[in-house]
């Protein structure tokens, strides 16, 4: 697996996965995803962990949960 860290929104463009399409196999809502990938909210640990066991990655290895997690204060990426 790579140690690439990348948005949330490149995974799932990557993986070619629609916004409900992802949330039905991570088990939360694609309005979360949403507000994640606008940068609107950090959410939870746990939601981060079920995105990236269903984008088939580690969850530090999503932008946004390693700020979450006070990794990478400049994590944020263009896409």
């Amino acid at each position: 697996m790579s140690d690439e860290i990348k948005p949330l929104r490149y995974w799932r463009a990557e993986r070619a996965l629609g916004l409900k399409e992802l949330a039905a196999q991570a088990g939360v809502s694609h309005a979360t995803i949403l507000r994640i990938e606008r940068g609107e909210t950090l959410s939870q640990a746990r939601v981060y962990r079920k995105l990236a066991q269903a984008l088939g990655i580690e969850p530090l290895q999503i932008a946004e949960y390693r700020r979450l997690m006070g990794l990478d204060e400049d994590a944020r990426e263009t896409q």
